[in-house]
């Protein structure tokens, strides 16, 4: 076992001295293929990223009647009701002084200027949970809510709703779909150009084959060269996107994921030299 091993591993290294131009176009096309499969997951998480921003912003807000803030418990009673809802995120309480102090900062004081009293509603303003950024689970919401007494009226911003449901669809579908087109295109730039290497070889896959030899014994040393590539294509593209971050770090805000995300492409990267050689190296054993 341990001389077949070594004996697979001197036949790939043979393989990378023997056919060095190829094995470096195999290396750059696989480096390549893997930092554009890392620019997109930078992208995917930078737009999940978003979504989860967005979806923290007020969606709906419960006026609560003045006859209720009166009574201090009551309004915590209100507050607790509200936060109970498994479609509530997060419930912050505004008092009337806040109402007024925004409503002063945005449109200043001369339409404030025609009232005595404070006009302005105390309220509790409401961010849902991502699993119900749908119009079904708001309308349920709403429906809890006007059930809790001391609640004079709700708005739901049903536009910004269906507006960000609609947003998510289509960002999974595509995303799904992207994902799918980008490993076919994976799998056969770095086949076709790791059959290309074997094709320089294919003389010496055919008489193997014919004196004998196993297909796993043919095909090993061709998967392990197909596996180095991958590795060695993974770090160029680690190497070009770690080269990106520190270039666009200083100047635009972007979420690169743990630090983890980028030595993920060694495994994938691995994984389909493998592949690649697997799938090469079995046009030649027919």
């Amino acid at each position: 076992m341990i001389k077949n091993f070594v004996y697979f591993i001197k036949e790939a290294l043979r393989g990378f001295y023997q056919a060095k131009m190829m094995t470096f176009v195999s290396v750059m096309t696989i480096g390549f293929a893997l930092f554009f499969m890392g620019v997109f997951a930078v992208a995917y998480l930078n737009i999940r990223s978003w979504f989860s921003t967005t979806s923290n912003r007020v969606e709906v807000v419960a006026f609560i009647k003045d006859s209720a803030l009166s009574d201090s418990v009551g309004v915590r009673e209100i507050l607790s009701r509200i936060r109970a809802c498994s479609q509530v995120a997060n419930a912050t309480y505004v008092d009337k002084k806040t109402a007024w102090e925004r409503f002063k900062g945005a449109y200043g004081t001369a339409m404030l200027s025609a009232v005595d009293d404070n006009p302005f509603p105390a309220s509790v303003e409401i961010s849902l949970t991502p699993s119900a950024q749908s119009t079904a689970a708001t309308e349920e919401l709403q429906n809890q809510i006007q059930e809790i007494p001391g609640i004079e009226d709700i708005q739901v911003s049903r536009q910004w709703v269906k507006l960000l449901q609609r947003f998510k669809t289509y960002f999974f579908i595509a995303t799904f779909a992207i994902g799918l087109v980008l490993i076919f295109a994976l799998h056969f730039m770095i086949a076709n150009t790791i059959k290309l290497t074997i094709y320089a070889r294919r003389e010496l896959v055919h008489n193997m084959h014919f004196v004998g030899a196993t297909d796993f014994y043919i095909k090993m040393p061709f998967i392990l060269e197909g596996l180095v590539q991958g590795v060695i294509g993974a770090c160029i593209a680690v190497a070009a996107l770690y080269s990106v971050k520190l270039f666009f770090m200083p100047h635009v805000h972007v979420y690169w994921g743990g630090w983890y995300l980028f030595l993920l492409l060694f495994p994938v990267g691995a994984l389909f030299g493998c592949i690649g050689s697997i799938s090469a190296v079995r046009k030649f054993l027919v």
